[in-house]
């Protein structure tokens, strides 16, 4: 009897566990509990990308278990081998749930979304949620900045590949973010990203943290927005007037418009940057009345080029020039970008589109030019001669550390082209070139008037007291602009230097002040060469490293504009 009472109990035990355990089945599955999932990759995975009619292209990408969409439109702007990863705007697009790729793209365009990204040589950012939007915690907009990245090659249809980390980076800058969300998605950035936003992205290198989004279009919305930071740049479309009326006592820069997206952007957005933790103005060529043209150069590749092996490549430049302009020929000014950067990046940080729209030049930054010689270069003038009305008494080059060496290049090579010439912040020894091999020509006969200009402070050693190949350059420079000097320079007679920095005390000397930099000095020394005239300045600014500046950019075609060459004589310009 006890046997069977033991038997009976073990198999209610049995049966109680196997109860027991679909019960516990059961509500796992009623309340939707699962096993804790494996930690999500935080790196860009199943990439693919496809062709899709009118030149476009989509890349399906997945970050975090989000699948992300990236929307290139016609490129216009000749993108795939003209750099805009710093200069195009970061555009993400929040819609109002999970949308496929054919959605995605076409409420996109519906928005004119694209016609921005076309304009600057950039993509559109599609943002699908994990759910939904309601669901959705903080963290993708950190997520997606964290896998951006800028270089100067392995780039196209807005997705960039890092062969030594065999890794993919979304190819952009976030110094101009701007968010549209709409519905639901306007909520989820209205709740979490209308704040100061912290975190990696491609400027990490540079040294910021600062990933808060420039401005935010926002389209109905159903929550009130949780506004944290006033400088962000805030659009509302669409909302309950009375979510606009407390919106708007939070923010310095509300606005209400019903307009597409294209007309709020030129009109709100276009201009500004998010810079050092704060709102800042940058260069807008339409507020500025310029036009910008990707243009394509087909180059016949010449003896002495050490890097290009085929017989011919292209070339890329972005041209800006005034829309209206009272003058029948203009002059040209080419600008050459530092070795890390791009042309548009040169071109922007130093102010050079500004001062084309003041001054009436048309402006070349050359994308990619250090693998261009200097008898590239000329095919490059003549092509933008059959383009446009160029005086061509009045052609001038700058350039920034390699670009200021590619200067210096003109000036040995082909001085007889350049009414002057401002190499900045670099040289190489005379005789050599940018490609660090022996230049096929030495020019020591043809005056050129130039300025140079360089760091005080800057590591590489861009000053004569700072470098013996500086002040082999310089020695090189006085004896062909005639200048007359009691010593040569050496670095052995620094005791005879008359000027600490330069060797040479300037015959005049001025000094100016930057507002941007105030506690910085720039000093410009003036020559006279043998005939009286005035054909050579030296330029050193105090408490400046190896960088641009737009004064110095300024003081620069203050200097150059004086000068024409004409029958290859240079010509003192009337005021």
């Amino acid at each position: 009897m006890t046997q069977n009472i033991e038997r009976h109990t073990d198999k209610t035990l049995l049966l109680r566990s196997i109860l027991r355990l679909f019960a516990i089945i059961l509500l796992l599955m009623v309340s939707g509990c699962q096993k804790e999932e494996e930690p999500l990759s935080d790196g860009i995975t199943a990439v693919e990308t496809i062709a899709l009619e009118h030149g476009a292209f989509l890349s399906s990408l997945t970050i975090q278990g989000h699948e992300i969409y990236l929307y290139q439109p016609e490129d216009i702007m000749k993108g795939d081998f003209i750099n805009y990863g710093y200069s195009a705007p970061l555009l993400m697009v929040f819609a109002d749930g999970k949308m496929d790729r054919q959605e995605a793209v076409e409420f996109i365009c519906e928005k004119k979304i694209d016609r921005i990204a076309q304009k600057n040589g950039g993509v559109v950012v599609f943002v699908n949620p994990l759910r939904n939007w309601e669901s959705e915690k903080s963290g993708i907009y950190e997520a997606l900045l964290a896998k951006t990245a800028v270089a100067q090659s392995g780039f196209a249809h807005g997705l960039l590949y890092d062969e030594t980390k065999q890794e993919y980076f979304i190819f952009a800058s976030p110094a101009v973010t701007c968010l549209y969300g709409y519905g639901k998605g306007a909520d989820y950035i209205a709740k979490h990203y209308l704040k100061e936003s912290r975190g990696l992205s491609s400027l990490s290198a540079l040294g910021s943290d600062d990933i808060t989004v420039t401005a935010a279009v926002l389209e109905k919305l159903d929550a009130k927005p949780v506004i944290e930071d006033r400088d962000i740049i805030i659009i509302s479309k669409g909302n309950d007037v009375r979510i606009d009326q407390e919106a708007r006592s939070q923010s310095d820069h509300y606005h209400i418009s019903d307009a597409s997206f294209d007309e709020l952007y030129e009109e709100y957005i276009d201009g500004y940057q998010r810079w050092n933790g704060k709102l800042s103005e940058t260069t807008s060529t339409s507020k500025l009345g310029l036009t910008m043209e990707a243009l394509e150069f087909e180059i016949k590749t010449s003896a002495d080029n050490k890097t290009v092996t085929e017989e011919s490549y292209r070339l890329g430049a972005v041209v800006y020039y005034k829309n209206e302009s009272k003058l029948t020929k203009r002059p040209l000014l080419l600008c050459f970008h530092g070795g890390g950067d791009t042309a548009i990046t040169t071109a922007t940080i130093a102010g050079w589109p500004q001062i084309a729209a003041e001054e009436d030049f048309i402006l070349c930054a050359i994308e990619m030019h250090m693998r261009t010689t200097a008898t590239e270069t000329m095919q490059v003038i003549e092509q933008l001669k059959e383009r446009y009305a160029i005086d061509e008494s009045r052609i001038y080059a700058t350039g920034f550390s390699m670009g200021g060496i590619k200067t210096w290049d003109l000036y040995q090579e082909y001085p007889e082209t350049f009414a002057a010439l401002a190499p900045m912040g670099a040289t190489v020894d005379v005789g050599q070139n940018t490609q660090f091999s022996q230049a096929p020509s030495l020019n020591e006969t043809t005056m050129v008037p130039l300025i140079y200009c360089g760091g005080e402070q800057s590591p590489l050693g861009e000053l004569p007291f700072q470098n013996y190949v500086c002040i082999n350059r310089i020695n090189y420079l006085f004896a062909t602009n005639q200048v007359p000097v009691s010593f040569k320079l050496t670095m052995g007679n620094r005791d005879e230097w008359t000027d600490s920095v330069y060797g040479y005390q300037g015959d005049i000397v001025q000094e100016y002040t930057d507002d941007a930099y105030p506690d910085s000095i720039t000093r410009i020394r003036y020559y006279y060469s043998s005939d009286g005239n005035i054909y050579t300045a030296l330029c050193s600014i105090s408490r400046h490293q190896h960088e641009i500046r737009p004064l110095t950019c300024r003081l620069a075609w203050e200097f150059m504009k004086k000068y024409s060459r004409i029958d290859g004589c240079i010509v003192l310009n009337e005021d």
